[in-house]
């Protein structure tokens, strides 16, 4: 654990938004950013919030994974030999993605590790629960992008698919995101993590995302229209429809690989449990470092103590219920400074900011801060990756529901809502009582300030 973070200071901090999450670049290795200003093109219509994040229904029997997407078959030309092509996900990053994860870094300090199933030690069981397509990590907001930049990306949430001794599918409780990114670092900048977007390549991603809403109204798949204007995120309409979901598969599959490539492939994370458990829930992020060209490498968490690497959630009748202790800053002024930089470039004691492990102890809870801490975990202005533990991204929606009787949220579909405590997913496929389609608050809004900001920026000709 000492060498990965010795490895992630000397190549200025290659960071990532975990389960939201950024690596930052930060060697000489990367070409410079195209020009900020691309080409116009004809104007577009403005963009809903499940053009930008497709949420795939879960597969119940083996006949749905035919409308699902297998990482194994998503390939690009190998630039050594077009005629060839290679897998996104290479064998040696996914080799390296499960290395960190039976290193000591995922396990959580003086408690539990992951294990993965030995199902799910094969690519071939991942199989895509969602994408995500982002404007800007960590966030759009003139503070954070002033703090940070602008990190246009593309994030696949990954679920292992496993068939069970009946020949039943059985989706684990286990997930992993692929972060692609389209950026450089800004030189010039005093924060190492900052970012300079390839906007050229982002309004080309647009294209493609509005081009497939269009041909999706027009009822070009499977004979039917469907339309995404204006509805709540939730799973993609035209995914969850037998007549339109077959050709839109296909689509999204070639626009992902006509985008992506192993070489934008610089930040991975995995949520696990320990080795034949149901709990507790553990997060860990990691980041190729030197980007690009190096191994991936554990990243310390932003909101931990500079230190440690993993996080755990445990069930209702443990304590405690949230470890390693999160010190997060989303109190505070937006500032680059965090703990995953070391101890002492944000020490715990000048942070400012709140968690949800405050409000998830046992005990009659208080209804205010209750409110006051989920309202401002959800809020992507005031908390990041880089200023907010994992857990309370992933849990403030569900404490929201359980204390303060939330039932609906606005720009959330009521049908992905979390349904149940342990409930983790902020976007993909829930085990938590019955499997199911989930996403939260949190990525409801993230989901609207990215359909608002392409819709300002990148849609006029």
């Amino acid at each position: 654990m000492a060498r990965a973070h010795l490895r992630l200071h000397e190549h200025a901090g290659a960071l990532l938004l975990g389960l939201t999450l950024v690596v930052a670049p930060g060697c000489t290795t990367l070409q410079p950013a195209p020009s900020p200003n691309p080409s116009p093109g004809p104007q577009l219509s403005p963009l809903s919030a499940d053009d930008v994040s497709w949420l795939f229904p879960p597969p119940k029997t083996a006949a749905d994974l035919a409308n699902l997407i297998a990482v194994k078959d998503l390939t690009v030309p190998d630039p050594a030999n077009p005629t060839n092509r290679v897998p996104i996900w290479t064998d040696a990053d996914f080799n390296n993605f499960l290395a960190v994860v039976d290193s000591a870094a995922a396990q959580v300090e003086g408690g539990s590790r992951i294990g993965l199933p030995a199902g799910a030690r094969s690519k071939d069981a991942w199989f895509v629960a969602g994408v995500r397509i982002d404007a800007g990590a960590p966030g759009l907001d003139p503070a954070v992008m002033g703090a940070f930049g602008q990190r246009p990306q593309i994030r696949l949430i990954l679920q292992p698919v496993l068939p069970d001794q009946a020949g039943n599918l059985q989706v684990v409780d286990t997930a992993a995101h692929l972060i692609f990114d389209f950026a450089t670092p800004s030189p010039t900048s005093a924060c190492p993590i900052h970012m300079t977007p390839d906007l050229a390549a982002l309004k080309g991603i647009v294209s493609d995302v509005a081009t497939l809403r269009t041909a999706l109204a027009a009822g070009q798949f499977g004979n039917t229209k469907i339309s995404t204007a204006s509805l709540p995120l939730g799973v993609h309409p035209g995914l969850a429809n037998a007549a339109t979901a077959p050709m839109l598969v296909a689509e999204m599959k070639a626009m992902l690989q006509k985008r992506l490539a192993p070489q934008r492939l610089n930040s991975m994370a995995v949520m696990g449990l320990p080795p034949g458990k149901g709990a507790p829930w553990i997060f860990l992020s990691m980041s190729r470092s030197p980007p690009v060209t190096g191994q991936f490498v554990p990243v310390p968490g932003p909101a931990l103590d500079g230190t440690q690497f993993a996080m755990m959630l445990t069930p209702l009748a443990q304590t405690p219920r949230v470890a390693p202790a999160p010190h997060s800053n989303n109190l505070a002024s937006i500032t680059c400074a965090n703990g995953a930089f070391g101890p002492a470039a944000l020490p715990v004691a000048s942070r400012h900011g709140s968690s949800t492990a405050e409000i998830l102890t046992p005990g009659a809870p208080d209804l205010a801060k209750t409110k006051a801490i989920t309202d401002l975990v959800a809020d992507p202005k005031r908390s990041h990756f880089f200023n907010t533990d994992c857990i309370s991204c992933h849990t403030e929606t569900r404490r929201a529901m359980e204390v303060l009787s939330l039932t609906s949220s606005p720009g959330l579909s009521a049908d992905v809502m979390p349904n149940g405590p342990y409930d983790v997913r902020n976007f993909g496929w829930s085990i938590d009582g019955s499997l199911r389609a989930s996403a939260t608050r949190r990525t409801a809004a993230e989901t609207a300030a990215v359909v608002a900001w392409l819709n300002a920026n990148m849609l006029k000709p």
